[in-house]
């Protein structure tokens, strides 16, 4: 019972942090944020790292192996993607990109390894 209560809370409190500071925000910077928001690259590079985190700790909280695989896949491609992003838009060198793509790799490696 303790393990849904701090899952439920896992989940709300960021919500409720995010909704308190969207709400202080002036309506230049809301306007912002909703195209930011808007953009498909924000959902595949943020949003899979959030919410790949609460999933995989969800799953280890409340011992569910699938729930937690599934938010570590989710984690591992957002890792990528913002890899990717980030040297196409120019904010890493070739260099820096394909070494946290190897750091990823070796991640799921270790995953991987530890989960078998």
């Amino acid at each position: 019972m303790i393990q849904v209560l701090f899952v439920i809370l896992l989940w709300v409190i960021p919500i409720i942090l995010v909704t308190n500071t969207y709400f202080k925000m002036d309506k230049e910077e809301r306007q912002k944020l909703k195209t930011e928001f808007k953009s498909p690259l924000t959902f595949l590079c943020v949003g899979l790292l959030i919410i790949g985190f609460l999933l995989s700790l969800s799953g280890i909280i409340l011992a569910i192996g699938l729930l937690q695989h599934i938010g570590v896949t989710m984690v591992f491609t957002s890792w990528f993607t913002t890899s990717i992003v980030n040297w196409k838009k120019g904010k890493t060198n070739f260099i820096k990109s394909a070494v946290l793509i190897l750091l990823g790799v070796l991640g799921i490696a270790a995953y991987g390894f530890m989960v078998t």
